[in-house]
């Protein structure tokens, strides 16, 4: 077992990816507090799914990577970028109000060994996005050297904008091996694909669209 490192944590309704974009508005005291410390510090924080009353133990460490806008009361418009996998071992409130969490990070195997999957994947991915968002959101070249040298995860890019739901980001989130995970995407679009024609399928994709395009 590694060391574990304690992080401050953000519950949210959201699935933060590593190295994704996502805007969030802070308004509570508490997380006004923990932000604004992590900012001063230059230090991250932790982001796990919070859905039906249950925090999921798989997370994705942030910092926060521009402040948009502060208002009088203090709430923040920040954007965030998503760092590295983690599982909660442990977490605790602290005196601040928020929860602070000691963390166990996951091991990273962004590299494919199988290039058939991940071709299929992105052409589908690339189809998709053409039907959905009609040219304005960038195709991925499946040929870029960062998938093949590991440094980044291509499904964990495929996955801000393909219209996965929070179930399925957060279990996408828990696999560690990136051939798993392009055989989890690739699964998802053979059953979505076939239902593109349909007007609301389209807008169920852009309503799940919290990423910032990178």
């Amino acid at each position: 077992m590694s060391e574990l490192k304690k992080i401050p944590l953000f519950p949210l309704n959201v699935v933060l990816f590593p190295a994704s974009k996502l805007p969030l508005h802070i308004f509570e005291d508490r997380y006004k507090i923990m932000i604004n410390k992590c900012v001063k510090e230059e230090k991250s924080f932790g982001i796990n799914l919070f859905l039906n009353d249950k925090i999921f133990l798989t997370g994705c460490t942030a910092y926060v990577d521009e402040v948009t806008k502060t208002s009088d009361s203090g709430e923040l418009d920040i954007v965030t970028k998503g760092l590295f996998r983690y599982t909660i071992a442990d977490y605790e409130l602290s005196s601040d109000g928020y929860f602070t969490g000691n963390v166990e990070f996951n091991s990273e195997n962004n590299l494919i060994s199988d290039t058939a999957r991940l071709y299929e994947a992105v052409n589908l991915y690339n189809e998709l996005i053409g039907i959905v968002y009609k040219g304005s959101i960038k195709t991925i070249d499946p040929d870029d050297e960062k998938w093949s040298e590991g440094n980044l995860s291509v499904s964990f890019l495929m996955a801000e904008k393909c219209g996965l739901n929070l179930n399925e980001r957060q279990k996408l989130l828990e696999i560690n091996n990136e051939d798993d995970r392009i055989y989890f995407i690739l699964n998802y679009f053979e059953e979505v694909m076939p239902k593109l024609k349909d007007a609301d399928r389209i807008s169920s994709i852009i309503m799940s669209d919290g990423y910032i395009v990178q």
